[in-house]
């Protein structure tokens, strides 16, 4: 069995101006218009994940992570349960879960 990291999202959160400004920076070179489905791998607690939501509205928008504490306070920053949040750990995960093919595949560190 592998271990899994632990991560602090309240620690996390404390640099999240730091990480999100140049993952908006990317994400807007990104040229898909209208993607059905964007996967954010390695979302933590979730504020890059939202922007992708927020940049493409009408998408399906998944982000996979291996950290419940993380993902919990992914759900929090997302009232509304505008992003579908997995834990998975992402040796193991399968994309084929999803049901579809993504169009667009983000990761900020976790690859």
């Amino acid at each position: 069995m592998r271990e899994q990291p632990s991560w602090d999202p309240a620690a996390y959160a404390r640099f999240a101006e730091q990480r999100t400004r140049p993952f908006r920076d990317l994400v807007d070179q990104v040229g898909a218009q209208e993607p059905a489905l964007v996967v954010d791998l390695g979302c933590g607690n979730g504020p890059a994940t939202l922007v992708l939501a927020a940049r493409w509205p009408g998408a399906r928008v998944v982000g996979v992570d291996s950290s419940e504490s993380m993902l919990e306070a992914a759900r929090e920053a997302d009232p509304d349960g505008r992003v579908e949040w997995v834990q998975a750990d992402l040796r193991d995960w399968d994309p084929a879960s999803l049901g579809e093919a993504p169009d667009v595949v983000v990761t900020s560190s976790a690859l």
